[in-house]
């Protein structure tokens, strides 16, 4: 592997340099068709697993552990923050997000964060992120992550083993599109139902089309509302173990919101920014609203009754 990346933090590379590494052992596991079939046990969140799900937390595991720099490492496979060093730094992973949608051939990916300061669940809020994004398993192995207030898209050539990294620049275009689970609408809160009732109306109250795209992979989801804009959601609903949502706050949610924020984007669970929600414990799930500014605005009116 060659990554010529540097981060405007120090001794930040060597980590971004663990990930990247990861990130090509599962590709290549991956598009070998390795551990594409469930696995006989399920995850801290009570989700099944496929054995890739294994395979890429121990890649990341792995590469980390070599790192000085990187204190504990969480994952949504391990019950617990693991222990590395003393260094300042802390990662939190979702190894293989979509991994479900990959066994039908969705590109799947990685969630990544990176906190400073971190010593307990509480710590690993959106304040002390300073590094956020995610990989991309799909026709190319892709990255996308924003280091500090900068973002980046990076594209590996698979014939030369180089990553080419490259700024985005311009902040989040702006699209009329919404990524949306709505299997559970009959369940959400009342404010949500009339939210989303409202969006195939025009402003006279006619009906109207409005752009709908669902991957049921968050890295696919987020990756097009990078490129494209719109809004992605995840709602709570009136369903078991969907009362607080079903994305990971620590792991999911808070990365990806870390990265849109940096190109100008917003996030919110309804009520606050999910960089500002408070966090009690590594597997806490959350509501998720992440997109354009005007977009999660209207959100937090709608949930407010405004």
């Amino acid at each position: 592997m060659t990554l010529s990346f540097k981060s405007h933090r120090s001794n930040l590379d060597g980590i971004y340099a663990a990930l990247f590494a990861a990130s090509e052992v599962i590709y290549g596991e991956l598009k070998k068709g390795s551990g594409l079939k469930f696995a006989t046990s399920s995850n801290e969140s009570g989700d099944d697993q496929i054995e890739l799900d294994v395979i890429a937390d121990e890649a990341f595991f792995e590469t980390l552990s070599k790192d000085k720099y990187v204190r504990y490492v969480v994952s949504e496979e391990r019950p617990n923050m693991e222990k590395i060093s003393d260094g300042p730094y802390s990662v939190a992973l979702d190894p293989l997000d979509g991994s479900k949608s990959a066994l039908v051939g969705i590109p799947s990916g990685a969630i990544f964060g990176i906190w400073k300061d971190a010593e307990t669940a509480k710590d690993f809020h959106g304040g002390n992120i300073i590094s956020g994004g995610f990989f991309v398993f799909g026709m190319n192995l892709e990255a996308y992550f924003a280091d500090g207030e900068n973002v980046y898209k990076g594209l590996f050539n698979q014939a030369t083993s180089e990553w080419s990294i490259m700024p985005i620049e311009g902040g989040l275009p702006s699209a009329n599109v919404l990524s949306l689970n709505a299997c559970n609408q009959t369940m959400w809160e009342d404010w949500m139902q009339d939210y989303y009732a409202n969006l195939f109306k025009d402003a006279d109250g006619h009906p109207a089309p409005h752009n709908m795209r669902w991957y049921a992979s968050m890295v696919s989801d987020i990756k097009r509302l990078v490129l494209q804009g719109g809004m992605f959601a995840y709602p709570a609903a009136n369903r078991k173990g969907y009362e607080q949502g079903h994305l990971r706050l620590v792991y999911e949610a808070i990365p990806m919101s870390f990265l849109v924020h940096a190109m100008g984007g917003a996030s919110t669970n309804g009520d606050c920014s999910l960089l500002e929600a408070p966090v009690t414990t590594l597997h806490q799930k959350t509501p998720v609203f992440i997109g354009e500014k005007d977009k999660i605005a209207a959100v937090e009116a709608a949930k407010a009754g405004n």
